[in-house]
């Protein structure tokens, strides 16, 4: 197991864009994670590979999806890029294009080695604006993948409608509730009621009834505060 310490985050990379330095499998599923969260990426491969997956390269970027460039690597890649993916399969250059990238700033992802990681690609599943994802801090990509697997047969595209619904819920506890600390309160008494759960199973309406029974029981105790005071 490692001893290091991971921050599960969600990084805002709106206007920015990474790069990805290498070819093969490696390069290419990580180019189609960074074209999946619209990410604006720049693959770098030399300009002699030949390799099933980087048809596939090719494919994504005549599709608009990625910019991928055909030559040797130059530290000058780098420039402009807030990510940076190094996947060469020469563990050497790897570390030698990562030291060009510390030297700028970026975020580092040396593949397959988490000792050279600033952070990891989480499996994931996503519909719309909801992503789940999981990692174990590299220990394990197998298990996080069968975790994402398990996600997936869990959690479908009908999560995007269950958002919805909690974003009118949310406005309305906004409306009705006062200040932040009691709208938390609030939150985590239907977390607690298993509001989530009562939403998959008994639909939307039972779901709105239980928030607006809370909403109203929360409205009747100011009032009896009040009138106390």
């Amino acid at each position: 197991m490692s001893g290091r310490t991971y921050l599960p985050v969600a990084l805002n990379l709106q206007g920015q864009s990474a790069v990805v330095v290498g070819t093969g499998e490696a390069a290419y599923f990580k180019a189609c994670l960074l074209a999946d969260f619209g990410v604006a990426t720049t693959v770098i491969a030399p300009p002699d590979f030949a390799d099933p997956f980087d048809q596939r390269l090719r494919d994504m970027s005549d599709a608009g999806e990625i910019r991928l460039r055909r030559q040797s690597y130059a530290p000058s890649d780098l420039n402009g890029h807030r990510v940076a993916i190094i996947a060469t399969g020469d563990r050497l250059v790897d570390y030698a294009i990562e030291a060009d990238a510390r030297d700028l700033g970026l975020l580092v992802n040396v593949v397959d080695d988490p000792a050279h990681c600033d952070f990891f690609a989480s499996a994931y599943v996503k519909h719309g604006a909801i992503s789940i994802a999981v990692n174990s801090g590299g220990a394990s990509p197998g298990f996080t993948g069968a975790l994402k697997d398990d996600l997936a047969q869990r959690y479908g595209p009908e999560i995007e409608d269950h958002l919805a619904h909690y974003l009118a819920w949310r406005r309305l506890v906004r409306e009705r509730v006062d200040t932040f600390v009691e709208r938390e309160r609030l939150w985590r008494g239907l977390r607690a009621e298993g509001l989530y759960d009562l939403l998959r199973t008994k639909g939307p309406e039972a779901a709105q009834a239980l928030v607006e029974t809370r909403i109203e029981a929360w409205a009747a105790s100011q009032k009896d505060f009040d009138a106390e005071n």
